[in-house]
């Protein structure tokens, strides 16, 4: 089975001359520089959300392929922590806890080591409610993470037809931990019916990729249009 990116393996190779400290080589000059990092949610073992033969890892996966294309082709640097069905917790040998734990560590270190200026974790949502659905945006207590998740919320409510707020996601590990802006978008249900005939659809997952991109530029264009790596 492929591996990750040459990134990643670049970034393990540095952290076992580390040893423990994950963040030892932030700042290398032999690291790479990105405009954004899409983290892929879950993969291997850990299938995330799932609906009979649907899974959010591979919806994830497919989404997240064709953002990482999309993202490039438009001159941004962009790194993909996985482009296969696979668990990032099988290279994180430097934090403690368990495979779920490690897994999460490994996210938020590779991006505190790179130290991008956005990174984007893609996942599908659940409900035990099937009527749910649409897209939601989580973001941390910054303001560049703010900014980012309004743009995307409405972007992404713009294919839905749908009115959500971005939402504060005092919750989750890897908004936390992630030293770098950083948002969480739920780009549906896989619980609720239509969503899930979408999510599986690769025109779908396009026109999710477009709306992701579309508010990367409006970000960037606000932020400070010249440090864009062009």
């Amino acid at each position: 089975m492929k591996r990750l990116l040459t990134i990643v393996l670049l970034f393990l190779f540095l952290l076992a001359a580390a040893g423990s400290d994950a963040y030892a080589f932030a700042g290398n000059p032999l690291l790479p520089y990105a405009d954004i990092i899409i983290d892929v949610g879950h993969g291997g073992v850990d299938s995330g959300a799932r609906y009979g033969k649907y899974q959010e890892k591979d919806m994830n996966l497919a989404i997240s392929k064709k953002t990482y294309k999309l993202l490039q082709k438009k001159g941004y640097r962009v790194i993909i922590n996985r482009t296969d069905d696979y668990a990032l917790s099988q290279d994180n040998k430097w934090s403690f806890g368990g495979r779920h734990r490690k897994d999460l560590a490994q996210r938020s270190g590779i991006a505190n080591t790179i130290k991008p200026k956005m990174m984007l974790s893609m996942h599908i949502n659940w409900s035990g409610k099937p009527d749910r659905r649409g897209p939601l945006v989580f973001h941390q207590n910054r303001s560049e993470s703010i900014l980012f998740a309004n743009l995307l919320q409405n972007s992404l409510n713009r294919v839905y037809g749908s009115k959500e707020l971005p939402i504060l996601g005092k919750k989750y590990y890897v908004l936390r931990n992630t030293k770098y802006p950083a948002v969480i978008v739920e780009f549906g249900f896989i619980s609720n019916k239509s969503d899930r005939k979408l999510l599986s659809s690769s025109h779908h997952q396009a026109k999710l990729s477009d709306a992701v991109a579309r508010a990367v530029d409006e970000y960037f264009g606000m932020v400070n249009n010249s440090t864009i790596s062009r």
